[in-house]
Formats: structure tokens, C-alpha cells, sequence
């Protein structure tokens, strides 16, 4: 319910305030997900960005992605490699370069944290009606929207075409980082 008492710019800094602290909550749920999988956050997003672009990977096409600087992704796979969760090979067109590759075992733990998540948000979203649904995916849109054209100078078309690039990021987060980095 609104309270009208609250001027506009109030409501605006309230919504900040949720969205923010939805995302505090959202990162706790998923921490604690994570830990119960015996993965870190950061081991979770190395993981799951390998399982989506089904090949070897450098390990620069990985800090890309993830904002790791090198050192720590070094160790990010470490341990990785230690639980058998990802390989290292070597390229075979230039022995100095160290790919990473998701193993089958790593492969099946991402499916399952996902299916975890995906049951969890039926289960959230499950006392919405479909109409309920549709709002709500009207308004992220429009605000990811909002926060999409302060990020990138982009109009109409041009910022649903962008809307829709990112759905790549879900599926193959190293596929998108290597197309922003062409444009």
C-alpha cells in the first residue's frame, strides 16, 4: 500500500532503498545456497560461466567476466581443480596459454544449484497471478531499462536489442564479455 503522505522524492529514495536491500538479501540467499554446495560465491560464478560457454576458456577470458584480477583467479581455480569441479589444459596453439574447462561433475552441481533456484522462485512467485507476473516483468524491464541507458547511450530499439543481448550474459556470461568488448 502507498503512503500518500510521502512526497515523490521520498518514495523515489524508498524504492532505492528496497532495491538495495533486495539485492543485499538476494546476495545473503545465494551465499548461503552456495555454502550448502560447499562453493563461494565467486567459485559459483567461474563455474557457472564455464558450464554456459560449453569450452575451454582462457583464464584472461575469465577475469573478464568476473572482475577477478588474475592472482585471485588463479587461486579461484585452484580449488576448483582440487575439487574436480574444472580442468586445466594447455592451448594447443600456444603452450604459454592455460585454458579452463568445466568438468562433468562440475557441469551437474551448477545444474543442480540452478534447479534449486529456479524451485525456490516457483515457490516464491507462486501466489501471483499470471496478470501479477506480467506487471512485475513490465516494471523490471522498464527499470532495467532506466539503469541500462545511463550505462549505454541507447535509445528505443537499440535498448531492447541490448535487453535482449543480455539474456546471453545468463546462459554464457564469457559469450557476452567477449561481444562488449567487440562493439
Amino acid at each position: 500500500m502507498v503512503d500518500k503522505a510521502l512526497s515523490r522524492e521520498e518514495r523515489i529514495k524508498a524504492l532505492d532503498e528496497a532495491f538495495i536491500s533486495l539485492m543485499w538479501m538476494v546476495k545473503q540467499q545465494i551465499s548461503q545456497r552456495l555454502q550448502r554446495f560447499g562453493l563461494t560465491h565467486p567459485q559459483f560464478i567461474v563455474l557457472a560461466s564455464l558450464t554456459g560457454h560449453q569450452q575451454p576458456c582462457t583464464m584472461s577470458d575469465l577475469t573478464n567476466v568476473t572482475f577477478q584480477d588474475p592472482p585471485t583467479m588463479t587461486g579461484i581455480i585452484d580449488r576448483l581443480v582440487k575439487m574436480k569441479l574444472v580442468q586445466r589444459t594447455r592451448s594447443d596453439t600456444d603452450r604459454r596459454v592455460v585454458l579452463a574447462e568445466v568438468t562433468p561433475k562440475g557441469m551437474a552441481l551448477v545444474r543442480s544449484i540452478e534447479e534449486e533456484r529456479l524451485n525456490d522462485a516457483k515457490s516464491g512467485y507462486a501466489a501471483f497471478s499470471d496478470e501479477d507476473l506480467t506487471a512485475l516483468e513490465d516494471l523490471l524491464r522498464y527499470i532495467l531499462r532506466m539503469h541500462l541507458s545511463r550505462y549505454k547511450p541507447l535509445q528505443d530499439a537499440d535498448l531492447d536489442a541490448e535487453i535482449e543481448k543480455l539474456r546471453i550474459f545468463k546462459n554464457d556470461p564469457i559469450r557476452y564479455a567477449k561481444l562488449e568488448s567487440e562493439t
